[in-house]
């Protein structure tokens, strides 16, 4: 028997795929590099981000390896069986378990907790129940088949409410924290769950298409409650922002160069091997204990899920360490340096703009969503459209970001409008739409958005304003690119149903003849 061939072609797709999410932001690095648009950006800050670069695309590639054949896995297996249990305590506690777990190792949460200027562990614990609780809010909407819209207009009311008693300073960082848990980790288990939860049920119910969408949306209310409520126990005046780049932005000579980078990546590679250790373990554990009670799964398909787990692991460790070498120092390197320009306001705009739109058109997972779309259409809007307004729109965003940032006002100038229009238009277009484009907002504030686009809004904020500044004018920057998507796809999914409606309508104005009230012209031959 011939053994089947490696696919050279698939493996060098999985590489490129996963190096395009750095490629266009680091070819844009470079040109600001090789222009001296700003002061201070030495060749050695510059070959740092270089090598966190490749680490970065080395390290997701890693992870999406992994990941498909465990977090894909693993949520798919329990999700597809939990509901068979029909023991709706178990089902409860397992739920909210498992969304503490999942978010707990989202590295996109570490990054914004490392700077949110409170302790880690708190913000990564109090998002956690947060998703946690609404995880299982969103499961027992597909067991009991409730209406997703009528959900998120309650919770995005209770959210709106609460921003009127809250100290502003905590309201963006609230935001961003609903933003943050969809990403590389959380998307997929949470898809994966919500598809074979969805399916397990399709014998009683025709949602199930339905209900495979929009859990993901749902789950991202659960932290912006946790941290508004937190707020309430926490004294905002006690928030200050530490602006702490490390060393490598600072050293010009080659000689103390290359044993302080070597210093600090083994300072990142220890502490993120120990750190992701604490997060990731707990899944293995959890899924190898249900799979003891309830699945039996055979040895190999264990064995496959244990390795894909390691390359996650090992994925993340390369992510997290490398955007905390020379990513996001960059960043904000270099909104720094726009921000202390004379007239700085519209290279910032047009940067951040431009940032934003190659940031969308490089994320996977967005890829991923365009083509679901078509399908979904049935190729009425094409994947390609789809793609360049979300681009599109994700671009507008952070222009509209910047500005905030350089005048200063609250950001619920964006949003209430933002959210008004997104929860009204979810009742005049398909719920298929609806749930897309509430998920396709999460999915757009994918990893580059926590690792290089805050960290710059962070810079300009820092320079216009100083340290007060950055709670209130930078952070909200991952909720704003989480948030134009859900107008936009709306929007796109009226216009298919409108266009769908007109072809129809056409065609049955083809086969009609004028004055004829008959459908079918019956005939015989002599």
């Amino acid at each position: 028997m011939k053994k089947p061939s490696f696919d050279f072609r698939a493996f060098g797709k999985l590489i490129f795929d996963n190096y395009l999410s750095v490629i266009p932001i680091a070819l844009m690095i470079t040109v600001i590099f090789l222009t001296h648009v700003i002061d201070g950006f030495s060749v050695q800050t510059y070959l740092a981000f270089l090598f966190s670069s490749f680490a970065i695309g080395f390290g997701l590639f890693l992870f999406s390896v992994g990941s498909e054949s465990s977090i894909f896995t693993i949520g798919s297996f329990i999700g597809g069986s939990l509901f068979k249990q029909r023991k709706l305590l178990l089902i409860s506690l397992m739920t909210f378990v498992l969304g503490v777990i999942i978010t707990i190792a989202e590295p996109d949460l570490k990054i914004l907790a490392a700077q949110s200027g409170m302790g880690e562990a708190v913000i990564i614990a109090v998002v956690g129940v947060g998703v946690g609780l609404f995880f299982l809010v969103g499961v027992l909407r597909i067991l009991f088949n409730k209406n997703l819209q009528v959900l998120f207009l309650a919770f995005y009311g209770l959210i709106f409410a609460l921003t009127g008693i809250v100290n502003p300073k905590f309201l963006p960082l609230a935001f961003d924290s609903g933003a943050v848990v969809t990403g590389p980790l959380t998307i997929p288990f949470i898809l994966s769950f919500g598809a074979g939860l969805a399916q397990s049920r399709a014998s009683s119910t025709s949602t199930s298409g339905e209900d495979s969408f929009g859990l993901t949306a749902l789950v991202t209310a659960g932290p912006i409650l946790a941290v508004l409520l937190l707020s309430l126990f926490v004294d905002a005046d006690s928030l200050v922002y530490h602006w702490n780049l490390n060393a490598i932005s600072s050293v010009t000579d080659w000689a103390s160069f290359w044993p302080l980078l070597g210093q600090l990546w083994g300072q990142a590679l220890v502490s993120e091997l120990k750190n992701l250790a604490i997060a990731i373990v707990p899944l293995g554990v959890f899924f190898f204990i249900y799979d003891a009670i309830f699945l039996r799964l055979p040895g190999k398909e264990k064995a496959k899920i244990l390795v894909g787990l390691f390359y996650s692991y090992l994925g993340l460790v390369f992510f997290l360490s490398a955007v905390g070498v020379g990513f996001l120092p960059v960043a904000q390197i270099i909104g720094y340096g726009i921000g202390i320009r004379p007239s700085s306001l519209p290279l910032a705009v047009g940067l951040a703009a431009l940032f934003g739109f190659f940031g969308v058109l490089a994320e996977p997972a967005v890829h991923v969503l365009v083509k679901q779309i078509e399908t979904v259409s049935d190729g009425v809007i094409s994947s390609k459209t789809v793609l360049f307004v979300m681009a599109f729109s994700v671009a507008l965003g952070m222009a509209l970001q910047a500005i905030r940032a350089y005048l200063g006002f609250s950001f619920l100038y964006f949003f209430i409008p933002l959210y008004a229009v997104a929860l009204s238009l979810q009742f005049f277009v398909p719920k298929m739409y609806a749930n897309i484009a509430f998920d396709s907002g999460s999915i757009a504030s994918g990893p580059m958005a926590a690792s290089f686009v805050m960290p710059f809004i962070v810079g300009l904020s820092y320079a216009w304003g100083g340290a007060d500044s950055v709670y209130v004018n930078a952070f909200g920057t991952i909720a704003m690119v989480s948030a134009m998507p859900l107008v936009v796809i709306q929007l796109l999914g009226a216009y298919a149903e409108i266009k769908r409606e007109v072809v129809y309508k056409r065609l049955r104005q083809a086969f009609v003849e004028d004055n004829d009230c008959q459908v079918i012209h019956l005939s015989e031959e002599g």
